[in-house]
């Protein structure tokens, strides 16, 4: 006796309901409407997919994956055969030239491909020389005495010279304590004038650490991206105890007296022709938020001031709102360089008039390139096509700056060799955005690289602006380094902070100045009295470039 069938299972409810809209179709005998319906509701749950498939693999790359945008050639000339091939199967023809072919401008013959960079010398390799201003000890190391003497007559041998060579060695730091005696005068014949006593040269005035000690926990922290914790445990290894508040105190206190020497850069920075923008997230504790910490914002500014030197200011926002870099910004004139951060077109001053024009917003050719290239490991060849232009591009600029070039050479230089690449990048992307699949890495990517397109052409206009944002973001890594090790910041205050300190220890390294012996002789000078009309000497651009005077 055959069984009956079983029950279909039960389906869910919205299920169910496409289900009976499906049956309801056909027995009206509207197949066009149902095949339709189906269509779209496949098309749908494919979309769906493919959007979540491609949030899991970013999220995988982001946590597992390289970083580097770098893609090698030989691995570029690998996605593009794959591409050639996939095409010939369906019969397309191919609508970019590979990486070794020459882009063609609109209308003209082909834009020669400008040559590699020339490779600097390669040396002879070996140790590199030392230091000359090193302290140096001279070691004498005599011939045992069992041979010293001649083993064929019995003579003593004499000294004919000495063969030399370098042990570099490390003497680590000491704490010293330097006890002051402030002298104090009185009058045996008038004792109702009463004492005078010598004032203290403390830089702080209840507190015991000098300016060294103050500049070097500094620089561990800002600089080096130590933990005051960790600090804590290297000072015991020298015997000296003290605690991460005591540390957190003293660093608040010397970042406290550096601020007019970074309220001075940031002044200068914003008073720039030209003007590079990038903001990265910081965790910052809120006793008011619901989770007990909030994303506040450090926005870095970048520029080349006008005696030529770069200088690299930051500030600390606890949003990410447009009013934030507005405020910064007030009074700039300049050109300003950034991302796409929708938050730029809403910037407005106390008159609602735009901050920054966009006749004078710059766009980034890094963010474009990277969008191509996370759609390139994606698995998307297509993507390789609009790397093989950007590889193009790049080597112009990597050319022009291997050859020294000024500003009106390498505009003439990227008229001649980087346009031509330019309008064809664009013009491919235009035909394929059409055509692509909404919410894919290669969609956002070619709308992304649409919407910037004028302000990135914009960089081509003239030979003083680079073509993308990356002054500002290499400003911004050692943020991204230090968050790692000290996770957040305390309170907004304590994230204001730290943008100072980020500003005058990044301005030294762009200027290649020692952090920990300009903190030393800066802090000793703001807190002896110097004078503020005087503090441009003290801008590390400028400290120890001419002999500077005790106030």
């Amino acid at each position: 006796m055959t069984e009956p069938p079983a029950p279909p299972a039960k389906l869910p409810v919205d299920i169910e309901d496409v289900r009976l809209k499906l049956e309801q179709l056909a027995a009206e005998g509207r197949i066009a409407d149902l095949i339709e319906l189906v269509v779209q509701l496949l098309v749908g749950q494919r979309d769906t997919n493919t959007a979540l498939s491609v949030r899991l693999a970013n999220a995988l790359r982001e946590l597992y994956g390289r970083k580097s945008q770098k893609v090698s050639s030989e691995q570029l000339s690998l996605m593009l055969a794959a591409l050639g091939d996939a095409e010939q199967k369906s019969g397309e023809p191919a609508p970019a030239p590979s990486n070794e072919a020459a882009a063609t401008a609109p209308g003209d013959g082909p834009v020669p491909q400008p040559p590699d960079p020339p490779k600097p010398p390669r040396g002879r390799g070996g140790r590199a020389p030392l230091p000359r201003d090193l302290p140096r000890e001279e070691r004498v190391i005599q011939v045992p005495e069992a041979e010293r003497a001649c083993g064929h007559c019995g003579e003593t041998k004499q000294c004919i010279g000495y063969r030399t060579s370098e042990v570099l060695d490390f003497v680590p730091a000491q704490f010293r304590i330097i006890e002051e005696k402030r002298e104090k005068l009185a009058c045996p014949a008038c004792p109702e004038e009463g004492v005078v006593t010598a004032a203290s040269e403390k830089v702080m005035d209840r507190g015991r650490p000098g300016p060294g000690l103050l500049a070097h926990i500094l620089v561990h922290k800002y600089h080096d991206s130590t933990p005051l914790y960790r600090q804590t445990q290297q000072y015991e290894r020298s015997g000296v105890s003290l605690s991460p508040s005591t540390l957190g105190d003293w660093a608040a206190f010397g970042v406290d007296v550096l601020t007019p020497v970074a309220d001075r850069i940031f002044e200068r920075v914003v008073d720039a022709f030209y003007l590079h923008v990038d903001d990265t997230g910081l965790r910052v504790l809120d006793r008011d938020h619901p989770n007990g910490v909030k994303r506040g914002h450090v926005w870095s500014f970048a520029a080349q001031v006008d005696d030529g030197t770069k200088l690299v200011a930051f500030r600390y926002a606890p949003d990410w709102s447009s009013k934030r870099p507005a405020v910064m910004l007030a009074g700039f004139c300049g050109y300003m360089q950034g991302d796409g951060y929708a938050g730029y077109d809403a910037m407005e001053d106390e008159d609602g008039a735009p901050v920054v024009t966009d006749e004078r917003r710059l766009g980034c050719g890094m963010h474009i390139r990277a969008k191509f290239e996370k759609a390139a490991k994606s698995g998307d060849a297509r993507a390789a096509i609009a790397l093989s232009y950007f590889k193009t591009i790049y080597r112009v600029e990597a050319a022009c700056k291997a050859e020294g070039l000024g500003p009106d050479a390498r505009k003439e230089r990227r008229d001649e060799q980087s346009l031509g690449a330019v309008d064809e990048l664009y013009r491919w992307i235009r035909e394929l955005h059409p055509r692509l699949v909404p919410k894919t890495p290669l969609y956002e990517a070619t709308r992304y690289a649409l919407g910037q397109e004028a302000a990135w052409r914009r960089c081509f206009t003239d030979g003083r602006f680079e073509i993308d944002n990356g002054e500002a973001e290499r400003s911004l890594r050692r943020i991204s380094i230090g968050r790692k090790n000290y996770l957040f910041a305390g309170s907004d205050k304590g994230a204001e902070r730290l943008a100072r300190a980020y500003t005058v220890f990044g301005s030294c390294q762009l200027n290649g100045v020692d952090p920990l012996a300009w903190a030393t002789d800066v802090i000793g000078k703001l807190q002896a009295g110097w004078p503020l009309p005087r503090l441009d000497e003290l801008l590390p651009d400028a400290w120890g470039k001419s002999p500077a005077t005790d106030a």
